[in-house]
């Protein structure tokens, strides 16, 4: 019971403070008023008068208690500190190591990420080894030569130098005059002169032509000629022959370096020129030119494919209109498609557009050139 007083006391030193020591000078005070009869009520037992207690000791007394009071509240404070604190120590230790482990583990899968990358560009001694009988046992890759050789194409109209002059009995005023009128329209210029890949149908005259025009080529374009007229005399005009036609004279007027995006053509189906296959290719090369080149494709009375047996053809045709607006291919895409009837597979692609420029038509807008004129101009072009 002692102790538990005294551990009271000592709490209320602590936690009251001044009141406390106001509470003794007042206990004090009275006891010195009370202290006479006190001491006339005390028997002889008692072992020490409190006639002794002096006011300064009393005073000296006070004071020693309240700086155990002072003492004891800042020693309970720094130990309270001390408790609170070692929470919010330990919290902050755990974050720190919670963050240290978090680079840590991000450092780690950096780390893999890199090592992979590195072993995908960098394969095991075994793998190079393989790689290089590999390399020893495969074929050749493709070359421009090798595709001529493959699809052995008869391009009957890729000299258009000798055609030409071949032809001249056969031009006449009249047709040159309507060869003038087309080069002068506004469509066709239009078609011409744009920086941007487009497509253009030629509605001819009715009357068969007895001549075939080509393009003057220069060092940046490269002009692609399909007559139809003159392939299905002999019976190859298919889709297959017409896509191996224009590949050789694309290889003809321009290098390609055949990398390795080109092993996985399949030569047999080339030489056997399958359809899908040839276009595939063709594809291919076009996507490989630089923007500076600016491809010309002519295909001449395309008629002949919306007869029965042709879809293979109609299919490339439609396939050929897409490379107008392929935002893959760099170079510029002319496309230009004549006919002396009318082409009902492809009429509404271009009539939708108002892309589609009809001879006889233009020819009632301006008059006709002098037939005296034409015949000069004809003999000194061939003289």
């Amino acid at each position: 019971m002692p102790y538990k007083h005294k551990g009271k006391r000592m709490v209320k030193s602590v936690f009251e403070g001044p009141e406390y020591i106001k509470g003794w000078k007042d206990k004090s005070s009275l006891l010195r008023t009370k202290l006479p009869l006190v001491e006339h009520k005390a028997t002889p037992r008692t072992p020490r008068p409190l006639s002794n207690l002096t006011p300064q000791r009393i005073e000296r007394m006070i004071d020693l208690i309240h700086d155990n009071a002072r003492q004891s509240r800042m020693t309970t404070h720094i130990t309270l500190n001390d408790i609170l604190r070692r929470p919010t120590l330990t919290i902050v230790a755990n974050n720190i190591k919670i963050a240290e482990l978090i680079r840590e583990r991000e450092k780690n899968v950096y780390l893999r990420a890199e090592n992979a990358v590195l072993r995908s560009r960098s394969p095991s001694a075994n793998a190079l080894i393989l790689m290089q009988q590999k390399d020893e046992i495969c074929t050749p890759r493709l070359d421009n030569k090798e595709v001529q050789d493959l699809l052995q194409a008869e391009h009957k109209d890729a000299d258009l130098q000798r055609l030409i002059p071949q032809r001249k009995a056969h031009l006449l005023p009249k047709e040159v005059s309507r060869a003038e009128h087309l080069i002068d329209d506004r469509k066709f210029r239009a078609w011409f002169m744009s920086l941007q890949s487009e497509k253009l149908l030629v509605l001819w005259n009715h009357h068969q032509p007895r001549t075939h025009a080509g393009i003057s080529p220069y060092r940046q374009f490269i002009c692609l000629t399909w007559f139809c007229g003159l392939h299905s005399k002999h019976g190859n005009d298919d889709a297959g022959a017409m896509l191996a036609d224009l590949i050789v004279q694309l290889c003809q007027r321009h290098h390609f370096d055949f990398g390795r995006e080109h092993d996985d053509t399949d030569k047999s189906l080339v030489r056997g020129r399958d359809t899908g296959e040839l276009y595939h290719l063709f594809y291919r090369l076009m996507r490989s030119l630089p923007k500076e080149i600016t491809v010309i494709i002519l295909a001449d009375e395309i008629s002949v494919y919306g007869r029965g047996g042709y879809q293979d053809g109609i299919n490339i045709f439609n396939k050929l209109i897409q490379l107008v607006t392929d935002a893959t291919i760099q170079s510029v895409i002319k496309l230009l498609f004549t006919s002396t009837k009318k082409v009902p597979f492809l009429n509404e692609e271009f009539k939708q557009s108002g892309l589609t420029l009809c001879v006889d038509t233009i020819m009632q807008k301006g008059g006709n050139p002098s037939e005296r004129r034409m015949e000069r101009q004809m003999r000194e072009y061939f003289d």
